[in-house]
């Protein structure tokens, strides 16, 4: 077994850390980075032996409160090979010639990909409560049981490894999710498939990869947003063009990767060959500011 590689980088990548939630933001800063352009395979590949932790410098960024141990992280083999088949296979069960699993794209998605992702749990983004998606409620009786049969195989073969990766590496981030999740857990006890326990609130999938360069600004700027890729192929590295942090980076089948996607400016190489599934499981930055008020308000007693 290979053992854990932790790379400390130079600089921290701060530059979307405070800045307005823009694409443009994002591109200009690019813009200004490479003003000849710039393409994936130039920058380095980042590919040691097994799992690694990008770490970052000794910054005032880094010592914020609440703040991951990684800026990026790759743990191998998280995902049984059992696992990945269920996943696969509860996947490909939403694309039965008889369903007709609707997609509700958004300009949010068409900021990071030319092709859409199923978003399937609860988030709010600018709505003044959490709600379950559109994706996840707005679908036929058959529809809804292909759906929460793919999450149930989410919740049996996912989410208790990023629990475990959690409560090993992270946890404190850990503890402030499960109580975030205790607020919400009340709502979807007639939906159970989306309790993921506080690992993670969404999760999107699509086949393919995400190549256009972004921000996912709607994450909590603190949590560590989860990669997990199944399937077969060639291509397909996450790629982070910011200074301090330039690299390329591949994602095996069965891999768990966490980073700070509100702070790392990202996108993916093309698939060249193959399938790629890829699974993002996230936390909506709303939906734990807002569970932080509500379990305030619920700590409260009048007498």
């Amino acid at each position: 077994m290979c053992k854990l590689v932790i790379q400390k980088i130079l600089v921290y990548p701060h530059a979307f850390v405070h800045s307005r939630k823009s694409k443009k933001v994002v591109l200009d800063a690019m813009d200004a980075q490479f003003p000849r352009g710039f393409s994936a395979s130039d920058l380095p590949l980042y590919d040691p032996p097994g799992s690694f932790w990008l770490i970052p410098p000794n910054s005032p960024e880094a010592k914020r409160p609440g703040h991951p141990p990684f800026l990026a992280a790759r743990f191998s083999h998280v995902i049984t090979k059992r696992g990945q088949k269920a996943l696969i296979k509860a996947w490909d069960a939403l694309h039965e010639p008889s369903l007709n699993v609707r997609h509700y794209t958004s300009v949010r998605e068409a900021n990071r990909s030319s092709t859409p992702a199923y978003h399937f749990g609860i988030w709010q983004v600018q709505q003044p409560r959490a709600v379950v998606t559109r994706e996840t409620r707005k679908q036929g009786t058959k529809e809804l049981r292909a759906i929460d049969g793919l999450l149930f195989a989410v919740k049996r073969h996912i989410v208790p490894k990023i629990t475990t990766l959690l409560e090993n590496y992270a946890p404190k981030a850990y503890r402030f999710l499960k109580t975030r999740n205790s607020v919400v857990k009340e709502a979807l006890l007639n939906r159970p498939a989306l309790d993921f326990g506080g690992a993670f609130f969404t999760v999107a999938i699509k086949e393919g990869t995400s190549e256009i360069i972004h921000i996912d600004w709607n994450d909590c700027i603190n949590s560590i947003t989860w990669l997990i890729a199944l399937g077969d192929w060639e291509g397909g590295y996450i790629v982070f063009p910011q200074d301090g942090i330039m690299c390329r980076i591949p994602i095996r089948a069965g891999d768990a990767f966490g980073f700070m996607a509100h702070t790392l400016a990202h996108c993916t190489t093309p698939v060249t060959k193959g399938r790629r599934i890829i699974l993002t499981c996230f936390s909506d930055s709303n939906v734990l500011r807002n569970g932080q008020f509500k379990l305030l308000f619920r700590s409260v007693r009048i007498i």
